[in-house]
């Protein structure tokens, strides 16, 4: 058995704020998460929060209506961030969206570390649209936590817009429960901070249910984004689709960690996840790791990885057409990354997502 870490300013601030329990022994066993856990071994929290002031922030998180009620805690927590989102957040706010809403999350926090946990609820028949977005202040950790529930039959857009935060921390720990024919979309628009993570945990129980999970990241010169998700198929005749698209400046780095996993029950099963980067100069980095844990014997399942560079011949093409370099590789990344945005049925959010990707090709210039 090993000895405890020594633990830093960071940790131990954190330790002084939570309560005796679980938390507050993995802490003390072993710190925050670290690139030595694998699931991490990416993005190193500790590391990167121990270089931050120890100090506690201010998380603002504007809904449009009041909460229709307060849960005390989360139902086991995922991972360890989550867990310390419901007991240092206070009550998790809980929130039931009606039929054709459009409910806005906007998160923003000041330096130090603050926490939030929420509950959203989407009851049996109801079709609705949760658009977060998340902007933080230089020296900020904001660690927010969702539990996201689908009742039968029920549909939920959400819509994750990141802003770039290069002095910030970011960590968005999502948990999806649905029932029998619900409908889940999830699209992402990333742009990194000094390490983002967003993290979601799928339980999909088949029976006509469907899950589909895409994401566009684009990473300048000293910023991270780590999309991790977990899909878990419990029950026969379930649909999942995953598309990831990125692209990385010199110095940039990006991770995509996806698993699909499919237990012995999950018959008739088709799972499908691709992931598609694009490395901008001999610096950039992205880290790929495309799993299928699969215990059914009657299923479609697959998956792809492929990273590389601009089209050399379609440059030159541009290039010859008159269109200055820059701008031709401006374009292509554009026309590369816009595809998973693309896939979203909402005119207008995905009008407004592929403009702010032009207008974040075009800063890079």
């Amino acid at each position: 058995m090993g000895l405890p870490v020594k633990l830093n300013l960071y940790e131990e601030a954190l330790l002084d704020a939570l309560p005796d329990g679980e938390a507050a022994e993995a802490i003390r066993a072993s710190g925050l998460p670290h690139r030595r856990v694998e699931a991490w071994k990416w993005s190193d929290l500790r590391t990167v929060l121990s270089r931050l002031p120890a100090k506690t922030g201010v998380m603002a998180a504007r809904t449009p209506r009041e909460a229709d009620s307060e849960v005390l805690a989360l139902p086991e927590p995922v991972s360890l961030p989550a867990r310390l989102a419901g007991l240092l957040g206070g009550p998790a706010g809980m929130f039931v969206l009606k039929a054709a809403e459009r409910f806005t999350l906007d998160v923003s926090a000041s330096e130090g570390a603050s926490h939030r946990a929420l509950v959203i609820e989407v009851p049996a028949g109801v079709s609705a649209v949760l658009h977060e977005r998340y902007a933080l202040d230089a020296g900020a950790f904001a660690n927010i936590a969702l539990d996201i529930r689908l009742g039968e039959g029920a549909r939920l857009t959400r819509i994750i817009e990141q802003d770039a935060a290069p002095e910030a921390v970011l960590v968005v720990t999502g948990t999806v429960t649905l029932a029998s024919h619900a409908d889940y979309a999830q699209t992402t628009l990333g742009f990194g901070a000094k390490l983002a993570r967003i993290e979601t945990h799928i339980t999909h129980p088949g029976h006509g249910a469907r899950v589909r999970l895409d994401s566009a990241y684009l990473l300048a010169e000293g910023l991270h984004l780590d999309q991790t998700s977990i899909v878990r198929h419990t029950g026969p005749h379930g649909v999942t689709e995953e598309l990831s698209k990125g692209a990385v400046m010199p110095g940039g780095r990006g991770v995509f960690q996806g698993k699909i996993h499919v237990e012995r029950a999950a018959q008739k099963t088709d799972a499908r996840m691709n992931h598609r980067g694009l490395l901008l100069g001999e610096r950039a980095e992205i880290d790929a790791k495309p799993e299928l844990e699969i215990y059914a014997d009657d299923v479609a399942c697959a998956h792809g990885n492929a990273l590389g560079e601009l089209d050399a011949e379609a440059l030159f093409y541009m290039r010859q057409r008159g269109i200055p370099e820059i701008a031709a590789r401006a374009l292509l990344t554009e026309s590369f990354l816009a595809e998973p945005l693309e896939r979203i049925e909402d005119e207008a959010i995905r009008d407004a997502l592929l403009a702010r990707l032009r207008t974040a090709l075009e800063a890079l210039r």
